[in-house]
């Protein structure tokens, strides 16, 4: 029996970022093998239970808390987890109990103990299979509630805003500091046709996963292209984009609601850097386009 408990890995491996249904598939397959393994047994139903417990215990969002608290909070952890408490109490009692009534009928020690020994392992199976269905349920509601956010409409992104207020929007800078991150490039306004003076700025570029280097990047990568092809290339729908705009990308919401293909829906749900890079690529496509 002590195969089981050399092959069975845990299934979160520390360096690595999985997949939650990846991670919950591993676990499955691990318990599943571990009591397919069993064999009659007090020795084998030990093992089991070791495996099991591992299992349960093997959690990715147990261990990113755990990261984050001192030793002695973890310790604290520890001594909870270990620790006897009134239910575990209760089922020794009723084991002891139930274990001297089969005793007093007449049935002999060794079959008493591969009762116990089977009604331990189904039962941290059991521990395993609850704990697997809660956390995929866990993980559709999770993946419902953002797929909601998602299609939940934005804040109108071509607000104009002075440089007072975009400075406000981006933490309090002062009208002066937004001007010169416009000259350096990190920030661009536009002048509405007809006038010469009062230039204003779009609110998207006070919003989180724009502002600051996404933004400086994008229009870094858009070179000499002036605040209105900016403007323009922020705010409209792009085939190299799967038909979204580079406000939806970076900010993987959509201004307004609308169907996606699997592929472009894929890609409003990436992570914020593979996100980025997507618009980066769109902007210097954009930019050699203007330039030709």
């Amino acid at each position: 029996m002590s195969d089981v408990l050399h092959s069975t890995a845990l299934p979160f491996p520390e360096d690595a970022q999985v997949d939650t249904r990846t991670w919950l598939i591993q676990v499955e397959r691990a318990a599943a093998d571990a009591v397919s393994k069993f064999k009659p047994g007090r020795l084998s139903s030990a093992a089991v239970h070791r495996v099991l417990e591992r299992l349960v215990l093997t959690d990715p969002l147990m261990e990113e808390a755990s990261s984050r608290v001192s030793h002695s909070a973890k310790s604290a952890v520890a001594r909870h987890l270990h620790a006897g408490s009134l239910i575990e109490d209760a089922i020794k009692k009723t084991n002891a109990a139930h274990a001297e009534a089969l005793s007093q009928a007449g049935v002999p020690l060794v079959v008493l103990e591969l009762l116990q020994s089977w009604v331990e392992v189904t039962v941290d199976a059991r521990v395993v299979q609850r704990q697997i269905q809660l956390r995929s349920a866990m993980e559709e509601m999770q993946e419902d509630v953002a797929r909601r956010e998602r299609q939940t409409p934005l804040a109108d992104p071509a607000q104009p805003l002075s440089a007072v207020e975009l400075g406000q929007a981006l933490g309090g800078l002062s009208d002066e500091t937004v001007r010169q991150r416009e000259r350096a490039g990190e920030l661009f306004s536009v002048l509405r046709a007809g006038r010469k003076r009062g230039r204003e700025y779009p609110a998207f570029q006070a919003w989180p996963d724009i502002a600051g280097k996404p933004l400086a990047q994008v229009l870094s990568a858009l070179g000499q292209a002036s605040g209105t092809a900016a403007y323009g290339f922020f705010t409209s729908p792009t085939d190299l984009l799967g038909g979204l705009t580079p406000i939806e990308t970076l900010t993987g919401k959509l201004t307004n609601p609308r169907d996606l293909e699997p592929d472009v829906q894929e890609l409003l749900s990436a992570d914020a850097v593979e996100r980025l890079t997507a618009v980066m690529g769109g902007a210097q496509a954009y930019a050699a386009a203007l330039a030709a």
